[in-house]
Order: C-alpha cells, then structure tokens, then sequence
C-alpha cells in the first residue's frame, strides 16, 4: 500500500457477511485514505477516517477499495 490509497477494513464478521449482509458494522463500510508511509515492520500505515480520524492500521486488515470488487 502506498500514500494516496483508498481503502477499507476487512468485515469485522469475516466471511459471514457474504451470506448475511446485515452483519456489516458502520466501520467495515467506511473508506478511508492512506496518509502515511508503512511502520518500520512494513506491517501497518497511517490511514485517515472520515469519523475516526487518523490511525495506525494492520496491511492485513485494509483491502484496497478499487480491488474489493475482484
């Protein structure tokens, strides 16, 4: 992930919410932007949230909004 990324977290349920959408939190929907170059593990950037603000997120937990739909 690089700086200018759109991004959102991964479902907080996993892959239930493929078979039951309702289980979606208000934060798995929201999208945010990566502002800051990876940690010094290369494990989690800085990425801003329109309602959370700024925060230090897991790689592993952000997909990549323009690769959510493949």
């Amino acid at each position: 992930m690089k700086v200018g990324d759109l991004v959102m977290r991964s479902p907080e349920f996993g892959e239930w919410v493929k078979y039951n959408p309702w289980m979606y939190t208000e934060k798995d929907l929201e999208i945010g932007m990566v502002v800051g170059e990876t940690s010094a593990w290369g494990t989690a950037v800085h990425v801003l949230w329109p309602k959370e603000g700024l925060s230090w997120e897991q790689i592993k937990n952000l997909i990549k909004v323009d690769e959510k739909d493949k």
